[in-house]
């Protein structure tokens, strides 16, 4: 193996490949000590890394945007910005870095299929990076139609508020009307009056007689019916218009502070209408996404694209030689580890016989002793009874005798 490293690294190594090479390496996530050594790879990982750097600058742009309008503040937008871009730069990174290429500049089956769950992760981030820049680039559209939009939402909500206190709109109106309607006949009856004072009524005749009395009784009962409709009524009207002015008040400073709303939902339905009410700014949207897209999806393409060069060579072969040697370890392993059994089965079965043998021997031992008892047992039992025979000869037959049917009982 150190043979092939030898090959591989020539006579004298490289120990430097320039700064931006070292750069782009670093973001492409490539083992700089070997790439250096592959110098007809250099263009190729120095490309992948440069466009996993600006699709994260693209990226980060794009977040600190959005965020800017939503907290309005330049520091917090600067902040995500960098961390969103971070965060697309370490996931175009890990993409490129885990996926599978057969080594040819065709793009096989196996590797579409593998490679599918990170091109939909890639169109995914195309279209969110995109989004907030689409809008940055048709932001003076994207006023205009805003105003448009406030302008809608504005009658919109005095309409929804008009048909809230529609009831209250409704008896003031009843009111007003029955209120006109007195008044009127009032100012008729005053104006009847005064003509007949004056001569210039029908009966042509000037001063308060009785035609002009009767007028007069007239005009004060219609005065009178004021006095008692406003008396009953006047807090009543008073209320309605207190309570449809306050309504209105609120509903307009709801719209007022809505009007003044430019947060990024407000900005992106204003651009989404843009969009519906434009076919051509809708296509140049597109296109614009499309382009982020191919972008973001770029790294994964070329990987799949791009031909195994030296520096893929010496990956795989080290891959393998690590593989090798970790098979091998797990041999070893798996051969320590049975040898240590054997011995731990070899020994228990050692003990095993050992434990056998001394038991065997111990039961031996016992039987042997319990025979010995047993014979010196009998021993004494049969001079005990051959010293009763010689005593009593009768006696002890008879005694046997009487054994003999009591058992047989």
């Amino acid at each position: 193996m150190e043979e092939n490293k030898t090959s591989l690294y020539n006579d004298k190594k490289i120990e430097w490949g320039g700064w931006l090479n070292e750069f782009f390496w670093i973001c492409a996530g490539v083992n700089r000590k070997v790439i250096r050594q592959c110098p007809t790879d250099y263009a190729k990982y120095t490309g992948i890394g440069g466009t996993i750097l600006f699709t994260a600058l693209m990226a980060m742009l794009s977040g600190g945007y959005a965020l800017y309008f939503v907290f309005e503040s330049i520091p917090k937008a600067i902040a995500f910005g960098i961390f969103w871009g971070m965060l697309i730069f370490n996931l175009d990174r890990f993409i490129v870095n885990t996926m599978y290429s057969d080594g040819k500049v065709t793009i096989s089956i196996r590797e579409f299929y593998s490679g599918l769950p990170r091109i939909i992760m890639a169109v995914f981030l195309g279209i969110v990076i995109s989004t907030p820049l689409e809008m940055k680039i048709f932001e003076d559209r994207i006023n205009s139609q805003l105003v448009k939009d406030n302008i809608i939402r504005t009658n919109d909500s005095r309409q929804k508020i008009d048909e809230g206190i529609k009831p209250l709109i409704v008896r003031l109106n009843q009111l007003e009307k029955q209120q006109i309607e007195i008044q009127g006949r009032l100012a008729k009856a005053e104006e009847e009056l005064m003509k007949e004072g004056e001569g210039s009524a029908l009966s042509g005749k000037m001063g308060h007689g009785p035609i002009y009395k009767d007028k007069e009784q007239n005009r004060n009962a219609i005065k009178n019916e004021l006095a008692m409709w406003i008396s009953l009524h006047e807090e009543e009207l008073k209320d309605i218009k207190e309570q449809i002015r306050f309504n209105r008040n609120k509903g307009n400073a709801d719209i007022e502070e809505g009007n003044h709303e430019n947060g990024f939902c407000v900005r992106y339905e204003a651009f989404s209408n843009l969009k519906e009410e434009n076919a051509s700014l809708s296509i140049v949207s597109t296109v614009i996404m499309l382009l982020f897209i191919i972008i973001e999806t770029a790294p994964t393409f070329f990987k799949m694209m791009i031909a195994s060069g030296p520096y893929d060579d010496y990956l795989r072969a080290e891959m393998h030689r690590v593989r090798v040697l970790s098979d091998k370890r797990i041999s070893d392993l798996n051969d320590d580890i049975n040898t240590k059994v054997q011995i731990s089965i070899a020994k228990n079965k050692e003990r095993l016989e050992a434990e056998v043998l001394a038991n065997k021997e111990l039961l031996e031992k016992i039987a042997k002793t319990q025979a010995e008892l047993l014979h010196t047992a009998i021993d004494k039992w049969r001079e005990v009874e051959l010293e009763k025979i010689n005593k009593d000869p009768s006696m002890y037959i008879k005694m046997n005798k009487d054994k003999t049917q009591n058992m047989n009982h």
